[in-house]
């Protein structure tokens, strides 16, 4: 069964939506000259790590979509209150903090809800719902800046009447109430932890769980400098924008690819095209902004196809937290990478590309061994590999 457009709509909306307040915030804090802020702000999505974990026990106790409605809603009045409010740090960094905890909710839910509205068809309607996300992202980085110019509250009010018509056009999303096995725990740290438990317990899901893990870390060490190493390869200041723009083009195009192949042509077909794009990023330009193309698609690509293992995998009273899990575990891979770039990057802003380069060739073996093709597929038709 395929989802609905309105719905593909509707989180892309909210995206938009999102994406254009928070990039105008972040332009809004760099006018202000203080780095500190700036600083707090890029740390915010890794500060309510916690609060993934928590989100998932939530929609492992509650229905899904009641707090996915919840949680749109929620984000589109505090929006509002970024309208309103004075624009000092002292009232945008707490709001920002909170938009980022209910958020929390947002991706487990969907990849929740994906299982009951797609089930067969995960690549592709998974696919389709990250191109959403992916081009409401895009729009809302480009049109940010232009918007906070005219009128500094304009970006964020704009953005709450997006998400409040994403919390519109979701109204008739089906209910998903939780199976009554998850309702009988007890809300002990076990219970919360759950879900990260199976991520790494279960033998059939580990080395797919490690291997996104690795693939996270190396992202993040790989473009955690991306606009030094962008001056660095003397791309002219003016076109950087290029390489953003690549990564996002590239990731909407391999998000609408990922259902049209099967599992071993998705990941490690993504896997070839990271790789590909990485060496691209080490020549002069105009070569970097066609590798942070494909590395935006070769990512997007294989991105769908874990994704995809991990709502089969999961049992129905730990889906809201194995996916939530996941979406912690990641980012935390992501931050890693992204820490260890800063350090490496003093080598130079080659340096932590080219780590990351090597890690990527390191775990090619893999394919020949426990994800190889024929494991692959087994596991995706529910056969022991």
């Amino acid at each position: 069964m395929a989802v609905r457009g309105q719905y593909l709509l509707a989180e892309g909306l909210g995206v938009f939506g999102g994406s254009l307040a928070f990039t105008a915030l972040a332009l809004l804090l760099g006018l202000g000259g203080n780095p500190w802020t700036l600083a707090l702000l890029a740390a915010l999505p890794f500060l309510t790590l916690p609060l993934d974990l928590l989100a998932g026990l939530l929609l492992d106790r509650l229905d899904r979509r009641t707090l996915l409605l919840a949680g749109v809603w929620l984000r589109a009045g505090i929006l509002g209150l970024f309208a309103l409010l004075p624009k000092e740090p002292l009232f945008l960094l707490p709001l920002a903090f909170l938009f980022q905890a209910v958020l929390a909710l947002d991706l487990p839910a969907w990849h929740a809800l994906l299982v009951r509205l797609a089930q067969g068809r995960l690549e592709r309607e998974g696919g389709r719902l990250q191109a959403a996300q992916l081009l409401g992202d895009s729009l809302g980085d480009l049109l940010a800046a232009p918007l906070l110019l005219l009128a500094k509250p304009l970006p964020f009010a704009l953005g709450g009447l997006l998400l409040a018509g994403e919390g519109l056009l979701l109204r008739d999303l089906p209910a998903y109430p939780p199976p009554r096995a998850a309702k009988g725990e007890g809300l002990t740290l076990g219970a919360l932890l759950a879900g990260l438990a199976f991520l790494l317990e279960d033998r059939r899901l580990l080395p797919l769980t490690l291997y996104a893990l690795a693939l996270s870390f190396l992202s993040g060490l790989a473009l955690a400098l991306l606009p030094l190493l962008a001056l660095a390869q003397e791309t002219p200041p003016a076109l950087y924008g290029l390489y953003p723009l690549g990564l996002s083009l590239g990731g909407f195009l391999g998000s609408l690819a990922a259902g049209r192949v099967g599992p071993c042509l998705g990941i490690w077909g993504g896997h070839g095209l990271r790789v590909l794009g990485l060496a691209l990023l080490l020549l002069p330009f105009p070569f970097g902004p066609l590798g942070a193309f494909l590395v935006g698609g070769g990512g997007a690509l294989s991105g769908v196809h874990l994704r995809a293992y991990r709502q089969r995998l999961a049992p129905e009273a730990l889906l809201g937290r194995v996916q939530a899990g996941a979406v912690a575990l990641l980012s935390l891979g992501s931050l890693l990478g992204t820490l260890l770039a800063g350090g490496l990057g003093t080598l130079g802003p080659r340096v932590p590309l080219l780590t990351a380069l090597l890690g990527l060739l390191l775990l090619l073996p893999l394919a020949l061994g426990p994800l190889g093709c024929g494991r692959l597929l087994a596991l995706r038709e529910g056969r022991s590999p």
